[in-house]
């Protein structure tokens, strides 16, 4: 055999070992989620971060979006199968042609609050009797993100300690990062911030939390997904929410080993923030959800309550022990 020969041949079998990695490593994945910069991300990271999607023989690709509007274009375009997103967002979606379900509740346990809100450190504003005070008086108003999580959450917990609140009670703020920063330079009195932006507020820039979702029985954070997903992909989606309640299991049984994942924590409490609890695998009941579809039909966003059945599936959960549904693990 002559030396051309031999180099051919070598040069054949060099294409034919490295063509199927790189076949692999050009394919599409198997799901695409659209992820918020949110601290409830933290299960989806940790599933990458540990190989649990590879373990259960998947490939899943994490898409970052900085808001919940260029989120949901992603979800009605088709551009990603699912997301991590809450039930207001799910519910305008689907009332408006998108199918979509929520799969999974994704939301802490314990007494750990997601979403608190906080007054600005020169307010003198203490506590919640002082809130509400400051609040009648029109001495004072509360940044949110209106039609949004943000203001059902601060509303009902306005409402659970006494106070029922108008439109001059709020002041629009959607962007979080700006809703911060006004509150620190106590532009605004008060604001409804989410982890770790609660702690960064109080720690950091000396606000106080007057009253956090710890007060709330429902905290509408969901995982969805679409329903052409569903049907083309199940056995993918199973998988993956197997590998989100593996990841769920991990944090919740040492959560200081989960401190420094993909989540977008800022640098100063990154060291000290509090790493949360998950809730196992559930999803919103029926009764849960029809609390957020008072309140939308309330706010004018909805006409009717969507179905149940339009809004939630459970048949891809993991199996659970009875004792551990709906708990930290």
């Amino acid at each position: 055999m002559t030396r051309k020969l031999i180099a051919m041949l070598l040069g054949l079998l060099l294409v034919l070992a490295i063509t199927p990695a790189t076949a692999q490593d050009d394919a599409e994945p198997d799901l695409k989620i659209a992820v918020l910069p949110v601290l409830n991300t933290m299960p989806l990271f940790v599933a990458q971060g540990e190989n649990l999607y590879e373990e259960e023989g998947i490939t899943v690709e994490m898409i970052p979006f900085e808001s919940a509007r260029d989120q949901s274009i992603a979800l009605q375009s088709e551009q990603v199968d699912g997301a991590n997103t809450d039930m207001m967002v799910l519910t305008l979606l689907v009332n408006g042609g998108t199918d979509l379900k929520a799969v999974w509740h994704d939301a802490f346990t314990g007494d750990y609050s997601f979403f608190a809100v906080v007054a600005g450190k020169d307010s003198g504003i203490e506590d919640i009797d002082g809130l509400v005070e400051a609040l009648k008086a029109g001495d004072a108003q509360i940044a949110i993100s209106n039609n949004t999580i943000i203001e059902y959450l601060t509303t009902a917990m306005l409402r659970g300690a006494g106070y029922d609140p108008d439109r001059d009670t709020y002041v629009e703020i959607s962007a979080i990062p700006v809703r911060l920063e006004q509150l620190a330079q106590g532009t605004v009195a008060a604001a409804t911030l989410p982890e770790p932006l609660v702690t960064l507020a109080t720690t950091v820039q000396s606000g106080t939390t007057i009253i956090d979702d710890t007060v709330i029985d429902f905290i509408p954070t969901v995982l969805v997904f679409s329903q052409a997903t569903l049907d083309d992909k199940p056995e993918a989606v199973a998988a993956f929410l197997r590998a989100y309640e593996h990841a769920v299991e991990l944090i919740n049984e040492n959560p200081d080993d989960f401190r420094y994942t993909e989540v977008r924590v800022p640098d100063p409490v990154r060291e000290t923030y509090t790493v949360p609890q998950f809730l196992t695998a559930s999803v919103p009941t029926e009764e849960e959800t029809t609390l957020v579809m008072d309140w939308m039909i309330e706010r004018g966003m909805i006409d009717e309550a969507v179905p149940y059945e339009r809004l939630v599936d459970d048949s891809f959960l993991p199996e659970l022990p009875e004792d551990e549904a709906k708990s930290g693990g």
